[in-house]
């Protein structure tokens, strides 16, 4: 659990970001949640990166840092809409693509085991 702290607080900022955009109304909510859902994006990629094999520069480590890294970032651009429809595709999108960077990077570590 220590191991992924960063990980795991990287996704509470993501999920406090976007929350902070849709539910508040003050005047620059969108922007404060897009700075926080980003910083959390970064936390997490940042763990992701520390994590990888460090012998092997493999393209799944990058793979896993891009996905969540575009994720929150579509998560948070999604906030600046107006439209529903664009907003709930935005987030499955989002979503998505966080939980398949995680995924990645869990295939990444299990390989990494298996070869030791």
């Amino acid at each position: 659990m220590k191991k992924n702290i960063l990980i795991i607080l990287g996704i509470v900022f993501i999920v406090v970001g976007v929350a902070v955009a849709y539910f508040t109304n003050f005047g620059l909510s969108d922007v404060t949640g897009f700075a926080v859902t980003m910083f959390g994006a970064g936390m997490a990629t940042s763990q992701l990166w520390q994590k990888r094999d460090k012998d092997k520069k493999t393209w799944l480590a990058v793979l896993s840092v891009i996905l969540v890294g575009a994720g929150a970032f579509v998560l948070g651009l999604g906030q600046f809409t107006q439209e529903t429809m664009v907003t709930i595709i935005s987030s499955i999108f989002g979503l998505a693509a966080i939980i398949g960077g995680l995924i990645v990077a869990a295939i990444q570590a299990k390989t990494a085991k298996q070869i030791e």
